[in-house]
């Protein structure tokens, strides 16, 4: 199973003797996933799937499992049915439960980095779906938004280039926030070699984009100017399908952060050629 799923996003434990870790088939929240679970302090360990489920976040609220990504209904209608939000909490991480929390909020681009103060529904939006009722809550949207933030009392704070926080507001509707919701990605995969190269420390990007005019899986050449500092100071996007795709991928690599390279011990500018994969899918 670790070979098939060897990127480890969630480590989680109810106490000592619970523990469940959810690893994905790749470094991107949109792929396949699985979960070990030990109830006795890792003595021992079980596989658990959650069929026809791609889940976001794994974490602790309260005393109970919980995991937050979308469920294939309908598979047996004509076109394979479709994806809609949903929510499981467990007490032992083996037998899952469907919550009843409305999660409409989550909308096309679903519900992601969770934490106990719920999940980031929109840019400018957080939905917990983990009470007894879900509430909502809004701030003003952010486009250096990171999939790293927290919330407290009546404000929201994002780690990026630096900690920014806005004022949180409850809010009795749904909030529909304003632009893409900033998606995790995973470390390497277990058992890789050592990293030569610079190390990123924020490198968000949304695997999974909405688009009018295009669909499918895309590879997407990236080329980046990054300065001493580790900033971002450059990015050019090739292979994108649409303008608007490309100018999205553009825009999030700009707000990536690296540890600075360095040469001869001191901080050096850098060039630096990737590859990332994006699903782009039209709107229903």
């Amino acid at each position: 199973m670790l070979k098939t799923n060897p990127f480890t996003f969630s480590l989680v434990a109810l106490d000592t003797n619970h523990m469940g870790v959810m690893l994905k088939s790749g470094a991107a929240q949109y792929e396949s996933q699985s979960f070990l679970v030990t109830e006795d302090s890792g003595k021992s360990w079980h596989v658990v799937d959650i069929p026809n489920t791609t889940l976001y976040s794994f974490l602790r609220v309260g005393d109970k499992y919980w995991t937050v990504g979308t469920e294939v209904i309908h598979k047996e209608q004509k076109g394979g049915g479709y994806a809609v939000p949903v929510a499981f909490y467990s007490s032992d991480g083996e037998k899952w439960s469907h919550s009843t929390s409305d999660l409409s909020a989550c909308g096309p681009e679903m519900c992601v980095a969770c934490t106990a103060q719920g999940c980031l529904s929109a840019n400018g939006a957080i939905t917990d779906p983990f009470l007894d009722r879900t509430s909502y809550k809004s701030f003003p949207p952010n486009q250096k938004l990171t999939p790293k933030w927290a919330a407290a009392g009546s404000s929201v704070c994002s780690v990026g280039d630096k900690l920014q926080c806005a004022e949180l507001k409850t809010v009795t509707q749904p909030a529909r926030g304003d632009g893409t919701v900033p998606a995790a990605v995973a470390p390497g995969p277990l058992g890789m070699t050592a990293h030569q190269g610079p190390n990123c420390i924020v490198c968000a990007m949304d695997h999974i984009l909405i688009d009018q005019k295009a669909q499918g899986v895309f590879t997407i050449k990236l080329e980046l100017h990054i300065a001493k500092n580790g900033t971002v100071t450059n990015v050019q996007a090739d292979g994108a399908p649409t303008p608007e795709i490309k100018s999205r991928i553009e825009q999030q690599a700009e707000q990536w952060i690296f540890e600075p390279y360095l040469k001869n011990g001191a901080p050096v500018n850098l060039d630096l050629s990737t590859n990332i994969h994006v699903n782009v899918i039209k709107p229903r």
